[in-house]
């Protein structure tokens, strides 16, 4: 069995919440927290998609909806798991799941090369910038969007 195959996308459960946080530790410099995590799973417009290999969470996904819009808030693949199409499946799974959701908005780092080219790969296109959104290390966002031609 490869590794891909091993790999399951899913929604995420309430008790994962410290399994997130560590994750958030590893891949951000403004990780959120275990009970800010918990809180958030408890909003119904609240979707989190995680990627689990061995019963670990191995990346995720959160986003929140308002009714035919969606904003993708986190994306994150653990590093010993990135360059193997993680990301691209968590964001597949979370397109398919939604779709109802007429716009998708995120924000990126303009130097986040990787992530840019993931969400060009799903049709979203850039819309705006940020100027100093970022810090630690400071950059700007890019503000992308992507439309559900179907529900056009």
């Amino acid at each position: 069995m490869s590794e891909e195959q091993a790999i399951q996308i899913r929604r995420m459960q309430p008790g994962e919440a410290e399994e997130i946080a560590q994750l958030e530790e590893e891949c951000f410099h403004d990780p959120w927290t275990a009970n800010s995590i918990s809180d958030m799973l408890t909003d119904p417009h609240a979707i989190y998609i995680v990627a689990m290999q061995d019963g670990h969470i191995v990346g995720y996904c959160g986003s929140r909806t308002v009714l035919d819009e969606g904003d993708i808030l986190r994306v994150a693949v653990r590093k010993a798991w990135r360059s193997q199409g993680i990301a691209s499946r968590i964001l597949a799974f979370l397109l398919a799941e939604t779709p109802d959701i007429h716009s998708w908005y995120l924000d990126v780092r303009e130097h986040n090369a990787p992530a840019l080219a993931l969400y060009r790969k799903y049709g979203f296109t850039a819309i705006g910038r940020r100027r100093g959104y970022y810090r630690h290390p400071a950059d700007d966002a890019i503000l992308m969007q992507r439309e559900n031609k179907s529900n056009a």
